[in-house]
Order: structure tokens, then sequence, then C-alpha cells
């Protein structure tokens, strides 16, 4: 979700967090050791899922489990560094190493948007992945976490929650997110926000390679 980590990004700006890790999949306050393992394992997965080549196929799901509206879109990842495209809910964003690529969502029943190419000249894609990766460390540490870690033993997931109030949380209350072990892409995710908000990514296919056709908006 490119809009949510320029959000971690503009949150790390602002805010020095703690790293503070659980040793089980519930993170109950006031019951985490706090070595620190859980959230660098998690750094470390998210660091390799930026720098790996893969396309991603499967299912966007946006929905309220108070009144049962639903949005979904298919869902379509496409990363060759330096080059990166996803597609969702109709639009695409990306990244052509220093230059940015959107394509917003037309409205309904309206054509394809034109896609735009920002100019040369910008962040690179390895500045933007430092600085993505500062934004979400900043996250775990300091003197007051926004989040504590826990790691799924063997199966490449981890879980988030929301240790504190702050209406910048990029990952809701509580989230979990899982590696493919194989190629590193990102393999499922699923954030809970406060009001019953749910997004999920539900990931079918994952090829270890991206073409050029793929990575074209």
């Amino acid at each position: 979700m490119v809009v949510g980590w320029l959000g971690v990004a503009a949150y790390a700006a602002t805010l020095v967090l703690t790293l503070v890790t659980t040793a089980d999949g519930e993170l109950q306050p006031g019951d985490r050791p706090d070595d620190g393992t859980a959230a660098a394992a998690f750094s470390a997965a998210w660091e390799r899922s930026r720098a790996a080549t893969f396309v991603r196929s499967g299912t966007f799901e946006r929905r309220s489990e108070v009144t049962g509206a639903v949005i979904a879109s298919e869902d379509v990842l496409a990363q060759r560094p330096p080059r990166r495209l996803h597609r969702q809910l109709g639009g695409v964003e990306g990244r052509d190493d220093d230059r940015l690529v959107l394509c917003p969502a037309p409205p309904p029943d309206a054509p394809a948007a034109v896609c735009r190419l920002g100019r040369p000249g910008g962040p690179t894609y390895a500045e933007d992945v430092a600085a993505e990766l500062t934004g979400l460390r900043s996250l775990f540490e300091g003197p007051d976490p926004l989040y504590a870690v826990a790691r799924a033993d063997g199966t490449g997931c981890f879980e988030l929650v929301q240790l504190r109030g702050d209406p910048r949380a990029p990952f809701g209350t509580r989230a979990r997110f899982c590696f493919d072990p194989a190629t590193g892409a990102p393999a499922a995710s699923r954030v809970d926000y406060g009001g019953g908000v749910v997004e999920v990514v539900a990931v079918a296919e994952i090829r270890a390679e991206a073409s050029d056709d793929d990575l074209q908006p």
C-alpha cells in the first residue's frame, strides 16, 4: 500500500518510538519481553521484500464488520528493483527508480485514467526503501512505542498490536503480515482499524520473476 507507507515516512519524521516485542501471538500489554528480536526480524523481512523480484497476484478487500459494507478488487504487485508497480481498486501506483508512476482509479463506468510518470531526479528506489525502513523501525523504537511485534514461529508471519492511541498509526489497532520464504514477497496481510474496518490482502499466486509487461502501467 503505497499511500500507507507515505504515512509511515511522515510519522517517522515527527516521532521516535521504542522497540517492544512479545514471545506469544497475543501481545498482551504488560507481558512482553523486550529483546527486540521479533521487530528486527520483521524489519529484515520487510527489507527483503523490497529487494526481491516477483509478481504477486490476489485480491484486496476492505470491509466494515459493523455495517457489512465491502469494497474488493484484484490486487497485483509486480516488482523488479528499481521498478515496482501495484494495481488495486482500479488504480496503479509505483516507481521507476527515481520517478513515481500514478494511474488514478477512474469513476464508475468511466474510461481508464491516463497514467502519469513523475519527473526524474527524485529519490531513487534505494533511497525510497531506506526512508521506508527508517519509518518502519521508528514504530517500534524509543521510549514510547506505538506497536509491539510478535513472530508467529514457522509461518513467516508477524503480529503487530497498537500500544497507544494515535490517529496517524499506519497499521491500525492490530495487523498481521506474512512473507513468502522462497521469494521474500509479501504473502498476505490483514489490518484491523478502529470502528470495525478491516483490510485484507489474500494472495493466490507468487512468481519469482517480473517481465517488462508485468511492469507496464
